[in-house]
Formats: structure tokens, C-alpha cells, sequence
């Protein structure tokens, strides 16, 4: 199923064909849920889909062996919506990575 997810959009794509970036840093951002639950996700399957996404998460972690991930509580899917500032310390993790 993570595959048929992963081949949803061109960077999807792009991550499945890429089998391993040696130690190229990747930092990876984890909500802490696929989507915040509320009264409009009562029906939704949450715990499938943060199933789901722990998986992707861990293939992601896999293809680098310079891969930090940061969970990102009080987030959804979005968290460039609902955390901007995980995404600042995000870049700012990963041009430290770079310039090491």
C-alpha cells in the first residue's frame, strides 16, 4: 500500500526510485498526527492513516544514513500551516548539515 501512496505525485515518484542517497542530510518533518483530529476527522480513519504515514516516515529515514527526523507536536499533515517554525529550525538543521 506505502508504494501505491508513494506513486501518487511526481515526488513521490521521485522518492520511490531513489534507493539510497548514501549521506546526503535529509531532515524529516513528523506531525504528530496525518490530520488533527476534530469534529470534521470523527469518520476518518486517523489510526490507518498515521500508520501509513510511520512507514513512509521510515522508508524516508532509510535512504540516508544522515537522516535527523524532528516529531512536530500540536501538527498535522500542513505543518508549514500549523508549526512554520519547525520548518525554519528544519533549513536551519540542514545548512548546519551541509556546512559540516
Amino acid at each position: 500500500m506505502t508504494r501505491e501512496i508513494l506513486s501518487l505525485d511526481p515526488s513521490g515518484r521521485q522518492v520511490r526510485c531513489a534507493s539510497h542517497l548514501n549521506d546526503m542530510p535529509i531532515v524529516s518533518l513528523k506531525a504528530s498526527s496525518f490530520f488533527m483530529p476534530s469534529i470534521l476527522t470523527v469518520l476518518m480513519p486517523l489510526k490507518a492513516a498515521n500508520q501509513l504515514r510511520d512507514r513512509i516516515h521510515d522508508q524516508l529515514a532509510k535512504l540516508s544514513t544522515n537522516c535527523v527526523q524532528i516529531p512536530v507536536k500540536n501538527s498535522g499533515h500542513f505543518v508549514w500551516v500549523d508549526r512554520p517554525d519547525a520548518i525554519i529550525q528544519a533549513v536551519k538543521l540542514l545548512l548546519e548539515k551541509l556546512d559540516d
